[in-house]
C-alpha cells in the first residue's frame, strides 16, 4: 500500500523530478564551460640507503635496511618535499612570484606498505605544473642529501606533461548533476506533497465549521459567489442554492448540552450530504438552519430537497431524556436566473424559506423565472 503511495506521489510530482535534473545538468554544463581548466601531473620518489653503505660493512648495510623498514623515515621525507621552504626555494630558483601561482597546488604523500613517495602537483597550465613538480623533487632531493647520511632519495617517474584535465570534465559532471538533480527532485516531490496534504488540512480545519462539520458561512458563500459568476452558468436552473432551516431546534439551543447539540448538526450534516452528489456543498447559515448548494439540477431541485427534507424529519432520541426530538425542516429554494448575482440568490431563497414557514408548507421554490411554487 504504502509503495503504491510512494510511486502515486512520483507520478504527480514527475514534473517537478525532470526539471530538477535538468536544471542541475544544465548548471552543471554551464558550469564546466566557463571554468578554468585544472590539470595534475605526478612525480614519484623511492627512499634508498645511501650508495655509499653499499661499500661499507655488511653489518651497516643490514642495519640502515632494518631501519628503512620503518615508515617514519619515508613519511618524514615527504614532509620534506610539503615544507613550504623546499617550495619558496624552487620558486626563487624559477624566477616565480608566489602570488602569481596562486591557484597551484601540491602533496607528497608515500604510498602505503612501500618507500615510494608520490607528488603532485595541480594548476591551469600545463607546462608550470611539470616545471614546479620536477623542481620541488629535486630541492627536496638536494636536502636530503645535504642532510641524512644514511638514507638517500631518488626520482623513480618523473612528471610528463598532461594531456586531458582532471576537471572540468562535462560529461561526468552532467552525468553526476543529472542523478543528484533527480535526488533532489525526488525529494522535492514528497516534500510538497507532504506540504501540500499538511496545508490542505489546514485549510480544510479553517473552512469547516467545527461544530456541524459543514463549511462556514464565509467559506460558503465565497464559493457560492465564483459559481453563480462562473461563465459555466448560463442555463436557467443551472444552480439551486437551498436555505433549510429546523424550526424544531429553536427550543434546545439553550436547553440541550454542547456535545448533544453538536452530535445532532452533524448527524443532519451527514444525512444531507448522503442525498447530495460530489458537485454540491453545504454550509452552516445560522445557530439552526443550512445552505446548500446544488449544481446541474435543472428541474431536479426540488426531488432532492424533499428527500432531504424526509430524512430531516425522522425523530430523534435525545439520550439524556429519552423523548423524540423533531427537527421539522422548512426549505426554501432559488433557481439561478441567467446574469443572476450571488447576492440576489442568497435574497431570493431567504424570501422563499420565509414563504415556506408563513404558508405551513414544507418545501417552497422560487424557479429561475422568479416565480413561487409550493412543494
Amino acid at each position: 500500500m504504502e509503495i503504491r503511495l510512494y510511486f502515486q506521489i512520483l507520478r504527480r510530482g514527475w514534473w517537478i523530478i525532470l526539471l530538477t535534473a535538468l536544471a542541475a545538468m544544465t548548471a552543471s554544463l554551464i558550469v564546466s564551460y566557463v571554468s578554468q581548466p585544472i590539470y595534475r601531473v605526478s612525480t614519484s620518489f623511492i627512499v634508498v640507503p645511501n650508495p655509499s653503505l653499499l661499500s661499507g660493512s655488511s653489518g651497516v648495510l643490514l642495519d640502515s635496511l632494518a631501519t628503512l623498514d620503518k615508515p617514519s623515515i619515508s613519511q618524514t621525507y615527504a614532509e620534506i618535499l610539503n615544507s613550504p621552504r623546499i617550495y619558496r626555494e624552487t620558486l626563487n630558483q624559477l624566477g616565480f612570484n608566489e602570488l602569481a601561482l596562486i591557484d597551484y597546488t601540491y602533496s607528497a604523500v608515500v604510498l602505503p606498505d612501500s618507500n615510494i613517495i608520490k607528488l603532485s602537483v595541480e594548476g591551469p597550465d600545463q607546462v608550470t605544473i611539470v616545471l614546479l613538480a620536477n623542481s620541488i623533487g629535486e630541492r627536496g632531493i638536494i636536502f636530503v642529501q645535504t642532510t641524512y647520511m644514511i638514507f638517500d632519495m631518488a626520482v623513480l617517474d618523473p612528471a610528463v606533461l598532461p594531456i586531458k584535465p582532471i576537471r572540468p570534465q562535462p560529461i561526468r559532471d552532467a552525468g553526476i548533476a543529472l542523478a543528484l538533480g533527480f535526488g533532489v527532485g525526488v525529494a522535492l516531490a514528497f516534500l510538497i506533497e507532504t506540504l501540500s496534504t499538511t496545508i490542505g488540512n489546514i485549510m480544510q480545519q479553517f473552512a469547516l465549521d467545527d461544530v456541524s462539520l459543514a463549511l462556514t458561512r464565509k467559506t460558503f458563500e465565497r464559493r457560492l459567489e465564483a459559481r453563480a459568476s462562473s461563465r459555466s452558468t448560463p442555463i436557467a436552473g443551472y444552480l439551486s442554492l437551498c436555505m433549510v432551516q429546523m424550526e424544531g431546534l429553536k427550543e434546545y439551543i439553550d436547553i440541550l448540552p454542547r456535545s448533544s447539540f453538536q452530535q445532532i448538526l452533524r448527524d443532519a450534516t451527514t444525512n444531507m450530504k448522503n442525498q447530495l452528489r460530489g458537485t454540491d456543498i453545504i454550509g452552516r447559515w445560522s445557530d439552526y438552519s443550512f445552505a446548500v448548494l446544488l449544481s446541474e439540477t435543472t428541474g431536479e431541485a426540488l426531488n432532492t430537497m424533499g428527500r432531504i427534507r424526509v430524512t430531516l424529519s425522522l425523530p430523534i432520541k435525545i439520550k439524556i431524556s429519552g423523548e423524540n426530538l423533531y427537527l421539522k425542516p422548512f426549505i426554501g429554494i432559488k433557481e439561478h436566473s441567467p446574469g443572476e448575482s450571488a447576492e440576489e440568490l442568497k435574497k431570493f431563497a431567504e424570501h422563499a424559506l420565509e414563504k415556506a414557514l408563513t404558508s405551513g408548507e414544507g418545501i417552497t421554490i422560487i424557479d429561475s423565472n422568479k416565480r413561487i411554487i409550493y412543494g
